[in-house]
């Protein structure tokens, strides 16, 4: 229904340019699922230039809002910190103008008319059809700021049958039955007291899953908590969510009130989650599995009974995020009291001495005058600070400190105090992308560290010798040190560590340092593989014991100079010594002067990725077609590499899972075998002889073609064995004359990027037909001449996304036609 005014408000002769949806309701209904299910609809896409999300709060402030839409369009905050109201809302109004738009302001509090007309008079210049759409508690908010009454939507709690259904969904899943009508009674009146809150129901739901007896069932129902009133508290704690904490084993109580650290909306980091855990030993042992997997474990059961949500993971960053939703925040912060406490920008640190727990969106809000009144501080973090300013000496002083995080705001910090040997009770350190080039040596007085990050601390050139004696150190990470070039000695005597995400073999460091230390896990790169002499000292580093390694990169070159007196006999028996576990998930081996791959290769049977870079010797990469769980293959700088499977290529049975490959700069690969479910091809670089030894990619879905200057054309039935392409890019083909036209039976395109092509002559008749396009992109080609101007009017005519982006060399041959499509040119 929003979707559809939304709509029909685009064309509208209302005098508002930019109207205001309203969505209002209690918390808990599911507010903000609604406006997420219309920021992603499809047809909410083809509407508007861009779209933009905030979440407001509590923190209605003009300035702020105005720096964040500019920083969500803009993409870099840096220049915006120290800017004005004034000429903030002039650049947003120049952002804005002719853009039609679509921004969600998500829980809304302010009520204040003067800040609200404040807001849209820098709103108002959107293109006619924009849309603000903002969710809220209170109904006056929302009948004050929508632009008709009829933009206002009240949402109703859910039907008891419906209620009924999503509590049963959670409480008896799919294999689990109604194991007696006496469970569905005493189910309905437990549905009952959540009133018809999605949120409510889906957390006692989750609870009533765990619990398998009638009685157990009765204790829930008839629990005092139901009665609970809101005396004395300044929140309101729905009754559902305080039972399920309650219900909570203790450890999980400890690990989800800490969440309340960070401010509302937050995007929280799990393996931040999971180290802060970890540090404040909420984590209870279990013989000999690893604190960190089983934080894990306590992240998704805490995920599974709805009380962290809106879980996001980025394979390629190895980042896995989540929220809290605002109730379970209230609940949290309720429970942590003045304990836990977030500043962030306009606010002031209130009651001081009582708080154990502080995090910051900037350093500086975090004065030395701040740090010297919080004197009792047991975790300081901060997260997204560009202020740019020397992080305060005060900080180092905190000597009950247990948790220090500087994030992002370390990039100013040029080195550590010695004072930092004092912070006795520190169990975890962040100072990454600092620009720190030694810790100091007291340092290693900290012996209750057991996290150690150095991340990205690019001018750091050495660690402390004396670092083998921190005997609790179980997590150092220094990936990104670009200036560190040797470990220091005696890191095997770390007998603790679980991760070290590099080890640097050379000046005296042998690989021999990690044969005791087969608790290692994640991911582990080691890096100078060119100072290792011998198979046997490779194969002391005992990796076939680590089991706990899903992810091993081995470089014998670190620093990609090139040495072409290594003898390749010798790095081949190396490799094969440095066999790893079977576990094994993620194999990147780099700048390898060998010809041939290992035996064991073919034995990783649980391998997903592999990635070979600067191996300009291997000749053949047999044995990989036939891994039964590779998804990945990635192929850069091979030099001599003519097959992927040089054994068995006729073999139609080789990579039954592939769905990524991407070759780059591998001059002699012509031929491709048959890979049945391969969905993103990329070649970047290399051999146009390989389109023409495969012709048969029915899941293909995504194309890139790049830097590939032999080819002039495309066999002319290629793209028909590609019936499920949607994304076509050929960029910097230099030679390319002609995509003859094949593209005609691309009826599932939707993107066609063309760039840097300048001898491409024209482009292939019948794109009007392909319904099903939405982006169309050429740059750089000048000699390009429409073939039929009609057919690209009447195209963009229907798809008004459809985007043809000229550079300053083809505006002439868009001269004959530019009077025909002036009125599209005028709309967007």
């Amino acid at each position: 229904m929003i979707i559809d005014k939304i709509c029909t408000n685009l064309n509208s002769l209302d005098h508002d340019h930019v109207h205001v949806y309203a969505i209002w309701g209690v918390g808990g209904l599911g507010k903000t699922t609604l406006a997420q299910l219309i920021f992603n609809d499809s047809r909410v896409d083809k509407l508007f230039d861009f779209k933009l999300w905030l979440h407001v709060s509590n923190d209605f402030s003009i300035e702020r809002l105005a720096r964040e839409i500019l920083k969500c369009i803009e993409g870099d905050s840096s220049n915006l910190s120290l800017m004005e109201l004034e000429p903030l809302q002039q650049r947003l109004q120049e952002k804005l103008q002719r853009r039609r738009f679509l921004l969600v302001l998500d829980d809304v509090k302010n009520e204040s008319n003067e800040e609200w007309n404040g807001l849209m008079q820098a709103l108002r210049c959107g293109c006619k059809g924009s849309a603000i759409l903002v969710t809220t508690q209170s109904m006056k908010l929302a009948d004050t700021i929508a632009t008709l009454p009829t933009l206002v939507h009240p949402l109703s709690c859910l039907s008891e049958s419906d209620s009924w259904l999503l509590f049963k969904h959670y409480a008896f899943g799919v294999e689990r039955e109604l194991e007696s009508t006496e469970f569905e009674t005493i189910g309905k009146a437990i549905v009952k007291k959540c009133e018809g809150l999605p949120l409510a129901l889906k957390v006692i739901g989750s609870l009533m899953c765990l619990k398998s007896s009638i009685s157990d069932w009765l204790c829930i129902l008839q629990s005092e908590v139901w009665e609970l009133t809101d005396e004395g508290t300044h929140t309101h704690i729905l009754p559902s969510l305080k039972l399920s904490y309650d219900n909570l084993p203790p450890h999980m109580r400890q690990c989800f009130a800490l969440c309340s650290i960070f401010p509302k909306h937050h995007e929280m980091d799990k393996q931040l989650l999971v180290e802060l855990w970890v540090a404040y030993g909420f984590v209870p042992s279990r013989g000999d599995s690893d604190l960190y997997d089983l934080g894990e474990e306590i992240f998704n059961a805490l995920v599974w009974r709805s009380f962290l949500q809106d879980v996001k993971e980025c394979i390629f960053e190895g980042v896995t995020t989540c929220k809290m939703h605002d109730e379970m925040h209230n609940l949290a912060q309720s429970v942590m009291k003045y304990e836990c406490s977030s500043i962030m920008s306009g606010e002031i640190l209130k009651f001081p001495e009582e708080v154990l727990h502080l995090s910051s969106n900037d350093i500086i809000y975090l004065s030395n005058e701040v740090m010297a009144k919080a004197k009792s501080l047991r975790s300081l973090i901060t997260f997204e600070g560009f202020s740019r300013i020397p992080t305060p000496d005060y900080i180092f002083e905190q000597r009950y400190l247990r948790v220090l995080h500087l994030g992002s705001s370390s990039d100013m910090l040029t080195d550590l105090p010695e004072s930092v040997g004092n912070l006795k009770f520190l169990r975890y350190l962040n100072v990454s992308r600092s620009k720190i080039a030694a810790l100091p040596n007291s340092i290693v007085q900290l012996q209750n560290l057991q996290t150690l990050k150095l991340t990205f601390c690019e001018n750091l050139s050495e660690l402390p010798e004396g670092i083998r004696y921190m005997r609790n150190l179980r997590h150092l990470n220094i990936h990104g040190c670009c200036s560190l070039d040797h470990m220091p000695l005696g890191m095997g005597q770390l007998r603790h560590l679980r991760r070290l995400s590099t080890f640097l073999v050379g000046q005296g460091v042998q690989i021999s340092e990690l044969q005791e230390l087969n608790l290692l896990g994640g991911e582990f790169s080691i890096k100078g593989l060119t100072n290792v002499k011998h198979p046997f000292q490779a194969q002391s580093a005992n990796l076939k014991k680590k089991q706990n390694i899903n992810c091993l990169n081995l470089s014998w070159n670190w620093k990609n100079s090139k040495e072409d007196n290594i003898p390749v006999n010798n790095s081949e028996g190396i490799l094969e010594a440095l066999q790893p576990h079977l576990n094994l998930k993620m194999l990147t081996i780099s700048d390898y002067p060998g010809s041939r791959v290992p035996y064991w290769m073919g034995s990783l049977v649980n391998l997903v990725s592999i990635s070979f870079e600067g191996c300009r010797r291997c000749e053949s990469l047999s044995s990989i077609g036939k891994l039964p769980s590779l998804k990945v293959l990635e192929l850069k700088e091979m030099d001599v590499l003519k097959y992927l499977d040089d054994e068995e290529r006729n073999n139609q049975n080789l990579f039954p899972c592939l769905d990524k490959l991407i070759i780059n700069e591998c001059p002699c690969l012509i031929e491709l075998p048959y890979i049945p479910k391969l969905e993103l091809l990329q070649i970047i670089k290399s051999n146009e002889e390989i389109f023409r030894s495969v012709k048969e990619l029915n899941c293909l879905k995504k194309l890139t073609v790049e830097g590939c200057h032999g080819i002039i054309s495309f066999p002319s039935d290629w793209f028909q064995g590609t019936p499920d392409l949607r994304s076509l890019s050929i960029l910097d083909c230099l030679r390319l004359e002609s995509l003859e036209d094949g593209l005609q039976c691309l009826k599932a395109l939707e993107e066609l990027q063309i760039m840097g092509c300048p001898n491409l002559r024209c482009l292939p008749d019948g794109l009007q037909n392909l319904e099903k396009l939405k982006s169309v992109v050429i740059g750089n080609c000048e000699m390009v001449k429409l073939r039929c101007e009609k057919d690209v009017v009447n195209m963009m005519d229907v798809n008004s996304n459809v985007i043809f982006w000229c550079s300053e060399f083809s505006i002439a041959w868009c001269r004959g036609w530019i009077h025909e499509v002036e009125g599209v040119i005028q709309e967007g």
